[in-house]
């Protein structure tokens, strides 16, 4: 038996991993557009996604990426409001709240998996890349996109982590010098489209 599943919908099922830590003030985990992969080591067999480090993987554990996250994921706010407690600003939003994780003490040691959505294929609009040289390098139509090891999972025209040397996206509709200079600034936010590959 061979059953077809549409990838957007199913997609839309994916669990982000567990994070360690007592940090609970709403900080970001992972933000939209992040390039993820899937966690081998998940134990209730659920797709459970997450994204690089800034330590390139080694050739036991090559992490093939496997989409985009389509949201913003965000610690709780357990260390300053109670347990659930959501912002304002987050009612309304696609983002992610992770809620906190319990050891056997009942002390907090991180959060729990959470729902979120991860693209796959298709033409996209984002502001989550960088390149090697932000105040000299464009961002042109047609480049190969890699995954950055910034930390942040970020799409890249440059150089990109050992062992995950795929090409995740390509460039359709790109960024001056200037621009990608002043998104990579957090000034002002200049989209690229492009085509996602993976």
């Amino acid at each position: 038996m061979f059953i077809p599943r549409h990838s957007v919908v199913e997609n839309q099922f994916c669990q982000f991993a567990t994070t360690s830590g007592t940090g609970g003030v709403g900080g970001v985990v992972a933000y939209a557009g992040s390039v993820c992969y899937l966690v081998s080591t998940a134990t209730n067999q659920d797709a459970i996604v997450n994204i690089y480090s800034t330590v390139a993987p080694s050739d036991t554990e090559e992490r093939m990426p496997f989409g985009f996250l389509m949201q913003k994921v965000k610690m709780g706010y357990h260390n300053v409001h109670p347990t659930g407690f959501m912002m304002p600003g987050d009612l309304g939003s696609s983002d992610v709240i992770a809620q906190p994780s319990y050891d056997s003490s009942g002390n907090i040691n991180g959060t729990k998996q959470a729902p979120v959505g991860v693209a796959h294929l298709g033409i996209w609009d984002t502001v989550h890349y960088t390149v090697d040289t932000p105040n000299t390098d464009p961002m042109l139509p047609g480049e190969r996109l890699y995954t950055a090891g910034d930390g942040y999972s970020r799409v890249t025209n440059g150089t990109y982590l050992t062992n995950v040397t795929d090409v995740v996206a390509r460039v359709v509709k790109g960024a001056s010098a200037p621009q990608v200079y002043a998104t990579t600034q957090n000034t002002t936010l200049y989209p690229i489209r492009i085509k996602l590959l993976i």
